[in-house]
């Protein structure tokens, strides 16, 4: 069975669809094929895909874009024959295009930085995956990825504290800010294949290791 992962967040800026390709490059060059679907009217997840299939990136994932609530499924099911593994790309404020990523789901991921504003906002998304399953009378693992956090920062630790209280649910990966995302993606690539060797791809690296953890191993993934 093809595993579905949605990343999704209702704010700008949290590092979402740089989640989604990242995850889907590594992967890709580990040898798992993978499908890539962007339903954000933003269509930033294209314009990335596009560029970088200009300069040879992304050669080996299956790429769609579906910007109709009412297609998203259809497009899934296209190309689960086709892949081992979908990412879908989708803005947390569509909840209706939410609500259908989330309810096919297998693990929904929600990118935020370490701040209050974008906490709030995870805790909106997380209440529309619940409505997700109360629909599909299906359990949606649902965690959140800190994203951009500064290392050794006051603020980053507090965040990790205060959260750690109440049990929130959090990837034990996060995925630093460095300059070499930006960098990246000014050439249409990811810290995977732009600096294979650096700290980003490692962290990258753990973060699908977890990932792949979370969805319980599928043999297909293990084998790659």
């Amino acid at each position: 069975m093809v595993q579905i992962v949605t990343v999704s967040s209702s704010k700008g800026g949290a590092g979402k669809t740089t989640t989604a390709i990242c995850l889907a490059d590594w992967w890709s060059r580990s040898g798992v094929r993978v499908g890539l679907i962007d339903t954000d009217p933003t269509k930033s997840l294209s314009r990335w895909y596009e560029k970088g299939r200009e300069k040879g990136c992304f050669q080996n994932i299956e790429f769609r874009q579906e910007l109709h609530d009412k297609r998203i499924i259809s497009t899934a099911k296209e190309l689960s024959g086709m892949v081992d593994l979908i990412l879908v790309d989708v803005a947390g404020i569509a909840s209706i295009s939410l609500l259908k990523a989330a309810g096919i789901a297998d693990l929904v991921i929600i990118p935020a930085q370490p701040n209050e504003d974008d906490f709030l906002e995870a805790l909106n998304t997380r209440g529309i995956v619940k409505e997700a399953m109360e629909l599909t009378n299906r359990d949606i693992p649902c965690k959140t990825l800190i994203t951009r956090g500064k290392q050794t920062t006051t603020v980053l630790k507090h965040t990790l504290s205060q959260l750690e209280k109440i049990n929130f649910p959090l990837f034990s990966t996060i995925l630093y800010e460095r300059t070499v995302y930006p960098q990246a993606r000014f050439n249409g690539q990811t810290p995977v294949s732009y600096e294979p060797t650096g700290a980003a791809a490692g962290d990258i690296r753990r973060l699908a290791d977890e990932v792949l953890d979370q969805l319980n191993g599928q043999s297909v993934l293990q084998a790659a």
